[in-house]
């Protein structure tokens, strides 16, 4: 358990933390969420020590080991495998536990060949996962992960998510992908005006907290405005008659202990639309037959690949990273030439591409604003203004050069250019990396609602369900077109990978002799069962009553969320005031219930897979 208590912790100006805190109690997954800029990762540097607070505490307990993953590389191993096995926690029995490094590697996506590979060899993607194999196979007390699927495939991503799913000790995680981050947490804490708040549940739920609590917090301050200047009109009317004199001078001290409520400063999101210009034809472009290979004389990446492009088609490329994703929106770009084949333009596609290298072509010693101009046909500093304003550069913001930039700011530059020029293609090459949660929602709002075709390469399952109608699928060493969503794939067709992985197990040896009677078995077998339904019953009863009293607590607040906006509006601050413990006390039951019912789905899991270890005991006698 970790107790943060009245932090504070500014940046010259920037104030970061006021006054936060916050409790992680064991069992615990928090997906920490909140603003590029707004505190997430100071706060793990903070936890781990590598920043101090300007006042506040972080009670850590003896002996409580922190894995983080480090984007610092320093490897001592000589191949792949040693290094993640330095990780691995001593035994007393002194049995080796290499294959459990050895089953992080495979589910990161390192091939078996590549175990024998020296680290310094590996690209950087693989680097960074190799440091996050590292981390996970340390099994700490906390995981603290920051951003772990920047560098990861979308199989990869697939994976991690059902091992953190059954991570039985604390994890505080970041990221952008709210799929991700709702699938495999219990309780999201938000960084909001300097403070931390934690709710059991998804990310939704506690932004429509805060939203509700904005709410209430505005009406209250217009209508205390409101009252405060009817007392102000009263003392400047009565002042003066001394037969108001004592009245006056009650109003007066009761308005100077009313403290103000102060009207909250906007935050600012991503809100903007991609220009569509007109296409009057049946395909944009057409792809027929291309292949393509680096190496001449190995297999090739791209292999006969024939589709056709329409004017309001959703696209997705997917698949493993290294498999050509990229490459293939490169050759449709025509940055690149096919092997063999064609790619055909319609004269009057107009494409916007976003590609992952595009933010090395920003130059370092211009400002954001000359970026923009670069492109805007009519060289308009006002209309490049706006562009800036939309893509959250407000003022002389637009005038901070390329170089401090931070990866997500660059992103927003690029995908400003792109928003300059009217298109009726957009080429998308994973345009979430970088940006925060909140963006990510506006990005894809822009993307559906774009009158074009958009091809994306993306690992966002989120954004796949969201968007694609059709996929372009690098798996099993070549590349095919699907005619259907992401969904639609996973039911039908799904990852190879995963397929293999659903082997059958290796039958545990037996000491009972193979020639026991048939009788005696079937009564075994009944007594199994029977014990199985009875210990599964008690705990499905406990997780039955644990939701309804969910659904009865999570009714309560509603109601009392309602009451509260309605004496806000009266003004009525006794009743804030009970309402508002009433809250606290619901909310605090639902989180203990939330924690229970996550310890009795994780029991049912264990125990149910041992009574199924031993009824195939018994049905392979």
């Amino acid at each position: 358990m970790i107790q943060v208590n009245n932090l504070d912790k500014c940046y010259g100006r920037q104030v970061i933390f006021d006054k936060a805190g916050f409790t992680l109690n064991p069992g615990e997954r928090i997906g920490l969420v909140g603003r590029n800029g707004h505190g997430k990762t100071t706060l793990f540097k903070m936890i781990l020590g590598q920043e101090r607070p300007d006042s506040g505490c972080i009670v850590i307990p003896s002996g409580y080991k922190i894995g983080h993953l480090s984007q610092h590389i320093s490897f001592s191993a000589d191949t792949v495998l040693k290094e993640a096995c330095l990780s691995l926690r001593d035994t007393e029995d002194g049995i080796d536990e290499t294959y459990k490094a050895e089953i992080i590697l495979m589910g990161l996506g390192f091939p078996l060949e590549d175990f024998s590979l020296n680290p310094l060899d590996l690209s950087g993607g693989y680097q960074v996962r190799l440091n996050l194999a590292k981390v996970l196979v340390s099994d700490p007390h906390l995981l603290l992960l920051d951003e772990p699927t920047n560098y990861l495939d979308i199989l990869s991503l697939r994976w991690l998510t059902q091992f953190l799913r059954s991570w039985k000790k604390e994890l505080i995680l970041i990221t952008h992908d709210r799929d991700f981050m709702d699938g495999v947490t219990t309780h999201t804490m938000a960084i909001h005006r300097c403070k931390m708040r934690k709710e059991a549940g998804p990310t939704d739920k506690v932004y429509q907290q805060l939203l509700l609590e904005e709410e209430i917090h505005e009406k209250t301050r217009i209508n205390d405005d409101k009252k405060r200047k009817e007392t102000e009109d009263f003392i400047n009317r009565f002042r003066a008659k001394a037969t108001k004199a004592r009245a006056v001078q009650s109003r007066i001290k009761a308005l100077q202990k009313k403290d103000r409520l102060e009207k909250l400063s906007e935050i600012r999101n991503l809100d903007f639309a991609f220009k569509s210009a007109s296409f009057t034809g049946k395909q944009l472009m057409e792809v027929h037959d291309i292949s393509f290979s680096f190496d001449h004389a190995g297999p090739p990446l791209i292999d006969g690949l024939t589709f056709s492009v329409g004017k309001r088609d959703r696209i997705a490329i997917i698949g493993k990273n290294g498999k050509g994703k990229t490459t293939l929106l490169n050759l449709l770009a025509k940055e690149m030439k096919t092997k063999t084949g064609t790619v055909s333009h319609h004269d009057q596609l107009q494409m916007a591409y976003f590609g992952q290298t595009n933010i090395n072509r920003l130059t370092l010693h211009k400002t954001i604003e000359e970026e923009i101009m670069d492109v805007h046909p009519e060289g308009n500093r006002g209309a490049a203004r706006k562009i800036c304003g939309i893509m959250m550069f407000p003022g002389d913001s637009a005038l901070k050069k390329i170089s401090v930039l931070s990866g997500g700011e660059k992103s927003r530059v690029l995908l400003g250019k792109l928003l300059v020029s009217p298109s009726n293609m957009l080429m998308l090459d994973e345009p979430t990396n970088h940006l925060d949660m909140e963006s990510n929602d506006s990005l894809v709002e822009a993307i559906d609602e774009f009158n074009g075709s958009v091809i994306i390469v993306t690992h966002s399952e989120m954004m796949l369900h969201a968007l694609a109608t059709r996929l372009i699928v690098f798996d099993d060493g070549k590349v095919t077109l699907f005619e259907g969503t992401y969904q639609d794939f996973l039911d039908r067709v799904g990852w190879k990978s995963e397929h293999d992985s659903g082997a059958p197990r290796v039958k545990k040896n037996r000491s009972r002799h193979t020639s026991v009677n048939k009788k005696q078995l079937r009564r075994e077998r009944a007594e199994l069962l029977k014990k199985k339904s009875h210990a599964m019953g008690a705990l499905q009863k406990s997780i039955d009553e644990a939701e309804k009293e969910i659904v009865r607590l999570e009714e309560k607040i509603e109601h009392h969320n309602r009451e509260l906006i309605e004496a806000s509006r009266n003004g009525d601050g006794d009743t804030i005031n009970i309402l508002t413990k009433k809250l606290h006390d619901s909310k605090s039951k639902v989180d203990s219930l939330f924690s229970t019912l996550d310890l009795r789905r994780t029991e049912i899991e264990d125990r149910t897979k041992v009574f199924d270890e031993e009824l195939q005991d018994l049905l392979t006698v």
